[in-house]
């Protein structure tokens, strides 16, 4: 087997690092490929080539850290005829038949076949569907990711290979969609189904009837939903930022402060969660079990519920406001005439973030909130 060419990126002037590699792809022939390697992951680096080339490679993980980041960098090879990939439009189905049809597609691929769903939200339910009921023999690729058309690439996994790119399954979504389907969640989109009676009601929270679900289905769906984009998407939203103030910052200084409060902004919010998974969302677990069985002891003093919820509510309204700032700094979100790719896609990038940070803050102030503390009070009075 030929030997790929090796970039030791780490032994490159800060300056020069992506311009180098950009020499690199730029050099080779269609189907070439090189490697190149760093102490922290590049993802940056993908989403630049992205928008200065377009999807005109693809980008494999040799290995993923801690330490060293390795990844094979090739350059798609010239279009031949191929079999047309078969698209699956979800809109377009009876709503109880939405996730039986998908899974119909799924099991009739061959390993290594794909095949495309189109949907008006995000589909994220039907992945953990997929991997507590099919296991993690597949890719996940979001082509289109909103904020009204969501685009997901599926890819059966080719005998014996298992996923090794950016978009593979990790051991905590497993773990997640095991956990999910012990729970007795149902993943799917029919927003009539009537619930049995001896299993938990979680899927009402995931067809959006927030006032009357169980307030444990509204903190599994705002862990599913909402934590979960927050934690895919707020690293590499970090990156771009840095990275679009380092190339444009001298001719727009707007993006230097944009880079340092998105910087802080996205720390605090990521604080703010674990403080609602570790402390608020486990509390009121227990809210919900008193409810059901007044003798069962809890680990809060029942009636001070809404202590902590006073004092997340206010980190809520920082965050908003630090939203509002960013919106303020980018002029909302519109890019000069003469910004490039990586500019735009950053803006782009920043108002998807902020629709669904808004989503999640109104849902946790308008519904969780308010109703986990009328929930603690009444056990008080009880």
């Amino acid at each position: 087997m030929e030997t790929l060419q090796t970039l030791d990126v780490t032994k490159i002037e800060p300056r020069l690092k992506h311009p180098t590699i950009f020499k690199y792809f730029d050099a080779l022939q269609p189907g070439e490929a090189f490697v190149i390697e760093n102490d922290h992951d590049p993802k940056p680096l993908y989403y630049e080539l992205i928008g200065e080339r377009g999807n005109i490679f693809t980008w494999e993980y040799l290995q993923q850290g801690p330490e060293e980041f390795v990844v094979q960098i090739t350059k798609n090879p010239a279009e031949s005829p191929k079999k047309e990939i078969e698209r699956l439009n979800v809109t377009a189905i009876e709503p109880r038949l939405k996730h039986p049809t998908i899974f119909k597609y799924f099991d009739a691929l061959k390993p290594g076949e794909v095949f495309i769903i189109e949907n008006d939200h995000d589909p994220k339910p039907l992945y953990y569907e997929l991997i507590g009921e099919r296991g993690n023999i597949f890719t996940w690729e979001y082509l289109q990711q909103g904020p009204e058309e969501f685009v997901v690439q599926i890819t059966k996994n080719a005998t014996g290979d298992g996923p090794t790119q950016s978009r593979m399954i990790s051991e905590k979504d497993v773990k997640k969609a095991e956990l999910l389907k012990a729970k007795g969640v149902d993943f799917s989109c029919n927003e009539n189904k009537k619930q049995n009676s001896s299993t938990p009601k979680s899927a009402a929270a995931f067809s959006h009837d927030y006032a009357n679900c169980e307030l444990t289905e509204l903190t599994d769906y705002i862990l599913t939903r909402h934590h979960q984009y927050i934690r895919e998407n707020a690293e590499n939203l970090n990156d771009l930022a840095i990275k679009v103030s380092e190339h444009h910052g001298d001719g727009h200084p707007e993006l230097n402060r944009i880079a340092t409060i998105t910087y802080h902004f996205l720390q605090d919010l990521l604080d703010h969660m674990v403080k609602e998974e570790n402390v608020l969302f486990p509390v009121i677990d227990q809210v919900v079990s008193k409810t059901k069985d007044a003798g069962m002891e809890t680990t809060y003093r029942v009636g001070t519920l809404h202590e902590p919820i006073d004092l997340l509510t206010k980190e809520h309204a920082v965050a908003l406001a630090d939203l509002s700032f960013i919106r303020r700094l980018t002029n909302d979100y519109t890019p000069p005439a003469e910004a490039c790719n990586s500019y735009r896609y950053l803006f782009r990038k920043l108002e998807e973030f902020e629709r669904e940070v808004h989503t999640m803050l109104g849902l946790e102030n308008n519904y969780l909130f308010p109703r986990a503390v009328a929930q603690d009070r009444l056990l008080a009075e009880a």
